[in-house]
Parts: C-alpha cells; sequence; structure tokens
C-alpha cells in the first residue's frame, strides 16, 4: 500500500475534532503544531495523527509501509508488514484490514525494511529506532533515535521529526508543509553519554567531538575516497572507531 492509498484511508476515516494533542517531539526550537484530525481505534481511544489535509508532503518517515520488528520493554517482539513511524507525533502505525492503528505498546526499538527489499542486518539501510538514552537538548529517555552505527564504545544517532510549516506567497494563499529537523549524537557507551554533533552530517566533527588522536585519524583516510560530509562517511569512521 503506498502513501497516497494510505492517506485516501485517513481521508475516509478521519473526522475534524477540536482537540489539542501534547506531542512528544519537541526539541532545540519551535516542535511545530499540527492538525485536529484524529481516528478512533476499537476501543473508541482518540489517535492524535497531526494530519493536515492539504498540506505539503507527509508526516510519515518513509513514503511505502514497510515490514517491521519491533521490540517491547516487557521483552517480547513481533513481526509484521505495513508499519511506519510518524516523525510529527513521534508514534509507531500500521495498517490492518484498511483501518490505521497506533501501536500502544511500550516499546524500546524497532527496525523497519522497506517492501521489496531484503532484511539485512545493515542499520545504513534498513531504518532501526531505539529509544532508552540519557536526555539531551529537550530529548528524554522516550524519545526514539535512528540508530547509524553501533558496536562496543560508541553509537552514531540520528534524531529526526518534521513539523508544520507555513509558506506565504505574496498575492496568494498561505500553504502549509512538512519540514523536517534533523540532528546527529554519538552515545559513549562506556559512560552512558549523549554528545551532540550537530544538525548536518560531518565525519570531521565526529573526530573533533571525540578528540581522535591524529594518527587515527590519518590512518583511517587512507583508505577513504568518499566525501567526508555525508552519513555513509560518519558512518564508516564510526565503525572504524568500534573495531
Amino acid at each position: 500500500m503506498n502513501m497516497k492509498k494510505a492517506l485516501c484511508i485517513l481521508c475516509v476515516m478521519l473526522s475534524i475534532l477540536n482537540v489539542n494533542a501534547q506531542l512528544n517531539g519537541k526539541h532545540v526550537g519551535n516542535s511545530g503544531v499540527g492538525g485536529n484530525l484524529s481516528i478512533q481505534n476499537n476501543d473508541g481511544n482518540l489517535i492524535p495523527i497531526g494530519t493536515i489535509e492539504d498540506a505539503k508532503g507527509s508526516p510519515f518517515l518513509l513514503e511505502k509501509w514497510a515490514h517491521a520488528t519491533v521490540y517491547l520493554k516487557n521483552g517480547k517482539n513481533y513481526t509484521d508488514t505495513s508499519f511506519n513511524y510518524s516523525l510529527f507525533d513521534d508514534q509507531l502505525y500500521y495498517i490492518k484490514k484498511n483501518q490505521l492503528f497506533k501501536v500502544a505498546d511500550q516499546v524500546t526499538s524497532f527496525t523497519l525494511t522497506q517492501v521489496g527489499e531484503n532484511i539485512t542486518n545493515d542499520l545504513y539501510w534498513s531504518y532501526h529506532f531505539a529509544n532508552g538514552y540519557p536526555g539531551i537538548n529537550g530529548t528524554n529517555e522516550n524519545t526514539f533515535f535512528q540508530v547509524l552505527a553501533t558496536g562496543a564504545k560508541y553509537q552514531l544517532l540520528k534524531w529526526q521529526h518534521k513539523k508544520i510549516n507555513e509558506v506565504y506567497t505574496y498575492g496568494g494563499k498561505t500553504e502549509s508543509e512538512y519540514k523536517s529537523q534533523i540532528a546527529y549524537y554519538i552515545f559513549d557507551i562506556n559512560q552512558q553519554n549523549m554528545l551532540s554533533i550537530g544538525i548536518k552530517a560531518n565525519t570531521p566533527k565526529i573526530k573533533s567531538t571525540l578528540s581522535v588522536d591524529e594518527s587515527i585519524w590519518k590512518a583511517y583516510l587512507k583508505n577513504q575516497s568518499g566525501h567526508s560530509k555525508d552519513e555513509k562517511s560518519m558512518i564508516d569512521f564510526m565503525n572504524y572507531l568500534n573495531k
């Protein structure tokens, strides 16, 4: 089921409700204001989805609904299809029998794999999210981070959120669009500490943040031919440090 079909399901199922949803996506700066569209699950509970019908873009992480493995706080886990993660209200959703539901269990981590792709352990090509990290810059232990790289010493984490931006055009109408926010962090496993490395992909920033010795940095660069300011380079360097 593609994104357009999923949003069509929302248009049929959703009704406009005058509720003020408390969002969990706050970070440094304005987290945005969502719409009032909600759905009801089988128990009659309202699920704020933050969808605005005419907003450009999507609140979800993926364009297509994906296979998911979900790990719960009670130690159990399950796998299923047709999952997606809303970066607007920081909630995991799934579609079943043409109805949209929020995962109500206490989730500690989950992995999304695009439909049609192989399920692998490559965290760069799959999408693995986890929480339980120390709070930093407005996040808390319930905030989900995408785990880009992990090892014995460090984890490379990516915080993502979407807010609603209003776009003003002179002489025209005001339009709404979903605007992405991103920040990168390193979790020091031994120190149990979060370190900020900025809002843009930047491998040299990892070096300076961790005070990596110049000899180690030069040894790493000998076998590198790619760009130093993209996520793949950051992941490669983090894996190198974790060896």
